[in-house]
């Protein structure tokens, strides 16, 4: 179903106009993935049944003031033609109304309006998973923006070699009191051409 425009939904007026509308969605997709979160803590690793039920209500309600209603007449053959003045009318509510089994049924007993209510289920899958899916991206990126940032500073070039240097000095160690000895470890002249090195570098 074709989106048509809503006063809540503003066409922008310009690339500004554009951004700031962006800006103020994300304001409020941070807003509602906190309520969310909030109400049920555990959303994005087990989301209740109810409580999917009632976002997807939600979705239905608002893809019903986007698309509202569709009227058909009878026409030959058990066609079904869209009409202004028809009288049979369809619409989001209607369409997700029947249960499994009724809309199985609908499509021997009726199947032209079964092919129209299949169109609108369709649609409305597509738009509530598309929704869900937004949601459930808000509500990752909030708890990312909320986790500790214990990223380390970069380390300078000094920094470095001192840690560089004491590895070498253990591992030096190591090498020279194991059983097969390597006769290159000697920790003593390591360690005085690392006092050298720093004697230099620090001059």
């Amino acid at each position: 179903m074709k989106a048509k425009q809503t006063p809540s939904l503003p066409v922008p007026r310009s690339l500004k106009d554009a951004g700031y509308q962006t800006a103020q969605l994300g304001e409020g997709r941070k807003a509602i993935a906190q309520f969310v979160l909030e109400k049920v803590p555990g959303f994005l690793d087990d989301c209740p049944a109810e409580v999917k039920a009632e976002l997807v209500a939600g979705f239905q309600l608002r893809a019903h003031e986007l698309w509202g209603a569709k009227t058909f007449r009878l026409g030959e053959g058990g066609t079904l033609i869209p009409a202004d003045d028809g009288n049979i009318s369809v619409d989001v509510n209607v369409a997700m109304a029947y249960t499994a089994q009724a809309y199985g049924q609908m499509a021997k007993d009726d199947p032209a309006l079964h092919a129209i209510i299949k169109q609108w289920r369709t649609n409305f899958s597509k738009y509530s998973s598309n929704c869900m899916a937004d949601l459930r991206a808000a509500c990752k990126r909030l708890l990312k923006q909320d986790e500790p940032r214990n990223r380390a500073q970069n380390k300078t070039f000094a920094d470095a070699l001192r840690d560089t240097f004491d590895a070498l000095d253990k591992r030096v160690k190591v090498a020279a009191t194991r059983t097969l000895r390597d006769d290159s470890a000697d920790p003593v002249k390591y360690r005085m051409a690392v006092d050298a090195f720093w004697k230099v570098y620090n001059a």
